[in-house]
């Protein structure tokens, strides 16, 4: 499993910044490369394993690991700045189309094609096709995934069976049943949701609108928010919040994550990377009980894709050595030294292991997330749209707006600021 983590992910803003030295070969003509990742057990686990990379590629890193959403702004200051001096930079996969549309990050495929750079050994063909496109942009491939997540259903197996239901609810239909038949609160609450204003919250309801049949954006990038499908899914959206704590329009996905692992809700949809935790023999009182599936459909499967990929600035000036280690990260031995951690992997033969499914039992429902993934919309003004409507669902999540309101609201907010 995991070494321990901070589960506050997203509240911490500390650096960590060390140059890690290492053996390098008397003759190596490489240079030194600097590297800056988001903090995790992804991140550590590299960390650990960089005297490996050393030794075998003579290759020295200066690694700086940043915690929280401070990453965000560090990346966007390097990338966007005169000129940045890290060479490798991980990046939430969401933001690929506002980097690529600035022109600052180098295609991979020419290296991706060589097959001196990248060999067969590589395995291009197990990593997942949903997670390459999420590093696309104009056919560019832009990073290569290094994390992945997707939603799936976390739910407590000994409740549902107790409950009479035979297995994990299957339809949206059976999930407010459930929900209902599960609340006895204090003690355990039927669901769990994110109605805190965050990225976490607009997945949380983009997750329902797709299967409902919306969606936000159409393959023109005209705005259909303003539709019925928008308005059941946000109304059935709300109505499982009776079922939930009354503390829900805090919850984040560390609370969230919290409440799954003590036991305190039912079932959720949340991220797979959260699925360690539920393990944890230090913070879980669940870990004999919880279950894993896809997540409920209304209309049709959907699972919202996530994670973070491994990209090359243009400016780099070892370019060669970057790639060098964005393939040895993102490789098939590192992927499965984390699979075998518990880390969700990103490649298709790791997700089918019969032996890591057995010790991991969140892999199957990855796996089949990753059949129907669906990344959220791949628009330069995604990060604007997506904060104007975490602000109004933040408000319908109080009551202080309608269903109406809030779909007229977000339709017009995604409007305005597409068209600048």
């Amino acid at each position: 499993m995991f070494e321990k983590q901070n589960i506050a992910r997203s509240c911490g803003a500390a650096v960590v910044s060390a140059a890690l030295l290492a053996f390098v070969p008397a003759a190596s003509q490489a240079k030194d490369i600097n590297v800056m990742l988001f903090a995790g057990p992804f991140a550590s686990y590299t960390q650990q394993h960089l005297d490996d990379f050393t030794k075998e590629s003579g290759i020295k890193v200066n690694l700086t690991v940043i915690g929280g959403e401070v990453i965000n702004n560090k990346t966007s200051t390097e990338l966007l700045g005169n000129n940045t001096s890290f060479d490798v930079i991980s990046i939430r996969g969401e933001s690929i189309p506002f980097y690529g549309v600035k022109n600052v990050l180098e295609d991979l495929r020419p290296y991706l094609q060589d097959q001196n750079a990248t060999p067969a050994s590589y395995k291009l063909d197990t990593v997942a096709g949903s997670l390459l496109n999420y590093y696309r942009w104009n056919d560019a491939q832009l990073g290569l995934p290094w994390q992945a997540a997707t939603n799936v259903t976390f739910y407590r197996k000994d409740l549902v069976k107790a409950a009479g239901f035979d297995g994990p609810p299957r339809t949206a239909e059976d999930y407010l049943e459930y929900a209902k038949k599960l609340n006895t609160p204090p003690a355990t609450y039927g669901t769990g949701l994110m109605m805190q204003k965050s990225h976490n919250l607009m997945t949380d309801y983009y997750q329902w609108l797709l299967t409902f049949g919306g969606d936000i954006f159409d393959s023109n990038g005209k705005v259909i928010l303003d539709s019925d499908e928008a308005r059941a899914s946000l109304k059935y959206w709300l109505g499982l919040k009776p079922y939930a704590p009354p503390a829900v329009t805090n919850w984040a996905y560390e609370r969230l994550t919290t409440a799954l692992a003590q036991g305190n809700v039912a079932m959720a949809i949340q991220w797979t990377d959260a699925a360690p935790f539920m393990f944890d023999p230090k913070g879980s009182k669940v870990a004999d009980t919880i279950g894993f599936a896809l997540a409920p459909v209304a209309k049709r499967p959907i699972a919202i894709v996530g994670g973070w990929g491994l990209t090359m600035p243009k400016v780099s000036k070892s370019k060669k050595e970057a790639y060098e280690f964005i393939k040895w990260a993102t490789g098939p031995v590192m992927a499965r030294g984390m699979a075998e951690r518990g880390g969700t992997p990103s490649r298709t033969d790791l997700l089918a292991d019969k032996a890591l499914s057995a010790k991991y039992p969140w892999f199957p429902a990855q796996a089949a997330a990753a059949e129907v993934a669906v990344s959220r919309p791949r628009m330069v003004t995604w990060p604007a749209v997506s904060d104007a409507l975490e602000t109004i669902l933040a408000q319908a999540a109080t009551g202080a707006l309608t269903v109406d309101e809030a779909v007229k609201r977000m339709a017009e907010q995604a409007t305005a600021l597409t068209a600048q």
